[in-house]
């Protein structure tokens, strides 16, 4: 079945923004929970349930912030996991069999790299925990209801437009201002995957859909320090720059590169944008 139409929660956040401009761009209609007249919350089936029917769904609305889970686990919890469940609710409701969710990276302090999906779970914050229970929903929903569900754990997602307090807006906020960067740790590394690359494996499973339910590891494929990050963006602005490294918190994870053969064998996907492209393309974006 062709799919002309897709629902996209959470459309208003940093991949949602790009996906769904890319969506309409591509000739697919996307409806949005943000209404201007009406928004609809997700964590109220009522108001999920004013949506038609949809071809397909892209579940993205979730609170991110693993510094807020830990202040307000309480809020972090209800809207990842309640959320989802409405959602799911609302595709068994209108029958709807296409489903992608976009969870997290889940398994704390990795005990090998690249990290592929049979290695064992560890959240390591209420964040990261309250979106392995909705993958855990997700995998209910499918079985009891013939949903077909795929879960995509994305590393580290990033690009132009990121959200002002995750890392390198914060970065390129510090170089701008006095050349004075903090990061947490000196060896701490993540898998860099840009947003263009990835909305453009969403589109790929929204074309060939696979039935069932299944995880993907999600990345780049290679981690990259926050310093060599820092000291990369200080170059394309052409600044010197003074790096300080704090103390690693409880909920940073010291490496981690995402074993991405089988996301790739099954979707014909690789990501196109290294880490150096990507940085480039979001100094450009920053300067204009």
């Amino acid at each position: 079945m062709t799919i002309n139409k897709v629902l996209v929660t959470g459309s208003k956040g940093f991949v949602g923004t790009h996906l769904c401009k890319h969506l309409k761009e591509n000739g697919i209609q996307v409806v949005t929970t943000l209404n201007k007249q009406k928004p609809i919350d997700v964590t109220n089936i009522d108001q999920l349930l004013t949506i038609d029917y949809v071809d397909a769904i892209v579940h993205l609305a979730a609170k991110t912030s693993i510094s807020d889970s830990f202040k307000e686990p309480f809020k972090t919890y209800y809207t990842n996991f309640v959320g989802t469940l409405n959602v799911l609710e609302f595709a068994k409701t209108r029958n709807i069999k296409k489903f992608i969710y976009v969870s997290t990276y889940v398994y704390g302090q990795p005990l090998y790299l690249p990290v592929d999906e049979k290695h064992s779970v560890n959240p390591h914050s209420p964040y990261n925990n309250s979106k392995l229970l909705a993958e855990k929903i997700c995998q209910n929903y499918s079985h009891y209801f013939g949903i077909n569900i795929v879960t995509l754990r994305p590393f580290y997602v990033y690009g132009p437009n990121c959200r002002n307090h995750s890392l390198i807006p914060s970065i390129i906020k510090q170089i701008k201002k006095n050349g004075k960067v903090k990061l947490s740790g000196k060896e701490v590394k993540r898998d860099f995957l840009f947003v263009t690359d990835f909305v453009h494996l969403i589109e790929k499973i929204l074309q060939d859909f696979p039935n069932g339910y299944d995880i993907y590891n999600v990345g780049y494929g290679k981690s990259y320090s926050l310093n060599q990050v820092a000291e990369g963006l200080a170059r394309l602005f052409g600044m010197e720059i003074e790096i300080e490294f704090i103390k690693v918190t409880r909920s940073d994870v010291s490496d981690m590169v995402a074993d991405i053969r089988k996301v790739s064998k099954e979707f014909n996907w690789k990501p196109a944008i290294d880490i150096k492209k990507g940085l480039q393309l979001i100094v450009r974006e920053s300067s204009n």
